[in-house]
């Protein structure tokens, strides 16, 4: 196996400036960096990366914790982060959660070792002690992207979930609808509380009734989606929603297969909203309108924002993107009131 020793010979240089040029290269000039990669290339030289990451203590890897890898709506985001990384040099390690404290230790557990040098929370559903304790007892380079600890002040990227639901509220309200359900994730994710904020508040500016029943929870899948819409469209008509605001587009998907099922026409009988625009959102019968995280943005710049703080930058607590309503066919004016009947 060709060594650097071998590489410097052929360079005409010192073994110290191989390494220089290899490790710090804006500290040798062009010349010397072009003779070094031409010796490199000509004795099929290849740096050992582990010694050199050891060294240097560190591993070239971002950890990227998921609540749910088979959840379709992260893959943009992973795709977005990936790229940044990639360019700069890194790699990413996806690690699914599946909502278990253990599994997420054992990630954590990764970067005192030099076996990932930071860590990108893509989910709130682990412990916040777990988190406070490596964010503040660790050191450990943590940013948050999607979802959020409103008590940690860790770099997050986010949207604003309460405008983004109230949009989404204001719009079915211009339709003419008035009794208006929504179907939330678990209430114990602050993105979900932050929803049915902008959920109520926007009810409230509408001057719009809530039902107490209008308002249940999921847990973002498809099969919630659908049981919650059985329990909403089976109310008595006078009480029945005549739209409904789901905070995932699969919760949507799987409630118009519950207003299939029960022969309730989707839109001319319900509007139906959902939430992050996922590629089937468009593909679906009727096409769904949602509210359209930048997903690949969102990415990107949790990627950045690491990357940033790895370097000792000082870094925004938060940055906030903006969304977009997508108006397609799920959603309709309201259907008008049964006439009275005659006497």
């Amino acid at each position: 196996m060709p060594t650097i020793k071998d590489v410097a010979l052929a360079a005409d240089c010192s073994t110290a400036t191989v390494s220089r040029a290899l490790a710090n290269p804006e500290k040798v000039t062009e010349a010397t960096r072009k003779r070094v990669a031409s010796a490199i290339a000509k004795v099929g030289y290849s740096p050992n990366l582990a010694a050199r990451n050891l060294r240097r203590s560190e591993s070239r890897t971002i950890v990227v914790l998921l609540p749910d890898i088979a959840n379709p709506f992260f893959s943009e985001i992973i795709a977005g982060l990936e790229d940044v990384a990639h360019r700069e040099g890194y790699r990413v390690l996806l690690g699914d959660c599946e909502h278990d404290t253990g599994r997420a230790q054992a990630y954590f557990d990764l970067l005192p070792t030099n076996q990932a040098d930071g860590i990108i929370l893509l989910t709130a559903e682990i412990p916040l002690a777990l988190v406070t304790q490596q964010a503040r007892g660790s050191q450990i380079p943590l940013v948050m992207a999607c979802e959020y600890f409103d008590q940690l002040t860790l770099p997050t990227v986010r949207i604003d979930n309460p405008l983004a639901a109230a949009r989404a509220v204001e719009y079915l309200s211009s339709l003419g609808h008035r009794r208006i359900a929504t179907i939330t994730g678990p209430m114990q994710n602050p993105i979900c509380i932050d929803r049915v904020k902008g959920y109520r508040s926007e009810m409230a500016r509408q001057n719009l009734p809530v039902n107490s029943r209008w308002v249940v929870e999921g847990d973002f899948g498809f099969l919630s989606g659908y049981q919650q819409g059985q329990g909403l469209l089976a109310m008595p008509s006078e009480e029945r929603p005549s739209a409904i605001f789901c905070h995932s587009d699969e919760m949507a998907i799987g409630l118009m297969k519950a207003a299939r099922d029960a022969s309730i026409r989707v839109p001319e009988d319900l509007s139906v909203i959902g939430f992050d625009n996922i590629g089937l959102s468009e593909y679906c019968q009727p096409e769904l309108t949602t509210v359209s995280q930048p997903r690949d943005e969102i990415g990107r710049c949790a990627m950045r924002l690491l990357l940033d703080v790895l370097r000792k930058k000082q870094v925004p607590h938060q940055q906030v993107l903006s969304t977009q309503l997508i108006v397609r066919a799920s959603t309709a004016p309201a259907p008008a009131p049964a006439p009275a009947p005659r006497a």
